[in-house]
């Protein structure tokens, strides 16, 4: 997994001495998520138009970073509820990659 993470775009999430800081931890989290979605975006701009396949899945993947981002940001107080309810079933975004 390091490797992997070596080449990815974003910088390893450093988090907080205190694990008790929460906000510092949701801070840590929704850059990470911020990071993980202008990552995503730029394959989603590359692949558009040019290889089907992988802007699809990279879409798919997109689409979770956002919730995930828009889930922090709300804890945090950055802005109004994105009202993604999840009922653990499987993600709407990537579950067709699964089957």
């Amino acid at each position: 997994m390091k490797d992997f993470h070596d080449v990815s775009a974003c910088p390893p999430a450093a988090l907080p001495k205190d694990p008790t800081d929460i906000e510092a931890m949701l801070t840590v989290l929704v850059e990470a998520e911020r990071c993980a979605v202008r990552g995503y975006t730029h394959i989603c701009n590359l692949t558009a138009g040019k290889d089907h396949r992988t802007y699809d899945l990279s879409q798919a993947i997109l689409n979770e970073e956002i919730e995930h981002e828009s889930w922090f940001s709300e804890f945090l107080g950055e802005g109004p509820s994105g009202h993604f309810l999840r009922r653990g079933e499987t993600s709407p975004f990537v579950g067709k990659f699964l089957r």
